[in-house]
């Protein structure tokens, strides 16, 4: 398979198929390296569950970045970068659900990954490309539900070289009040009534207010804010 737009922006590896993507990293390679398969066959996703996708079908992607500050913001930013890779590709606009996902009309089509090594971090996303309604989740959708057309090949090489285009705009601006901003403006989560399931066990109810300077959610509940950082969000009704 060839990548001539992505290629153009960086040394792209091509894997017919790997467990994951992950494990082809060369920490050592240089920045914006990519890491490439439509066959991956054991995903890695957060807290150790797995993105399954049947082969051909879904773009699995690690890219070795190493910025020098606002690590913190590589998920957010990547849910940008792919929100606008994605957007002329399909019938409607794709929106940032935080920390780590990208939606459609409120149905999961990516997911990030982000993992420190050393000095780098690892920007890992999978995108759902041309699964049929009957191959995903009732709350996944491909962008060819969404009225991509190409093929899988072409749309893969689209989101690539989009999303490696559009990091390398973002990662400069890392930490700044412009990229919170962008951010901000292309997340559904905030406005909504969330339910945030802490990696404790432990559950925080109220309304998605705002970013803080670092990415994190800040929450409105009934007894204050709450700043989350990690933990699954679950959109419970707009208040937009």
């Amino acid at each position: 398979m060839q990548f001539p737009r992505a290629s153009a922006l960086a040394e792209v590896q091509y894997s017919e198929q790997t467990p994951t993507t992950f494990d082809l990293v060369d920490q050592g390679a240089r920045d914006w390296t990519s890491w490439v398969t439509l066959n991956q066959t054991a995903g890695r996703a957060r807290i150790d569950r797995r993105w399954e996708t049947p082969p051909g079908k879904a773009l699995a992607n690690c890219t070795l970045v190493r910025p020098s500050s606002g690590h913190s913001w590589m998920p957010l930013a990547t849910g940008l970068a792919l929100a606008r890779a994605i957007d002329g590709l399909i019938d409607s606009s794709p929106e940032i659900k935080w920390p780590n996902d990208v939606l459609i009309g409120g149905r999961k089509v990516s997911g990030i990954l982000c993992e420190m090594r050393g000095d780098a971090v690892i920007v890992g996303f999978g995108v759902n490309l041309v699964q049929s309604g009957d191959e995903l989740l009732e709350t996944a959708t491909s962008l060819g539900q969404e009225g991509a057309r190409d093929s899988a090949e072409a749309l893969a090489d689209a989101v690539l070289a989009g999303v490696l285009r559009g990091l390398q705009s973002l990662v400069p601006r890392l930490g700044t009040e412009e990229l919170l901003q962008d951010v901000s403006a292309s997340c559904s989560t905030l406005g909504q009534r969330v339910r945030a399931e802490m990696p404790d066990g432990s559950r925080i109810l109220g309304k998605a207010a705002r970013l803080d300077a670092d990415g994190g959610l800040v929450i409105a509940t009934e007894v204050g804010e709450r700043t989350v950082t990690a933990g699954d969000i679950v959109h419970l009704r707009s208040e937009k």
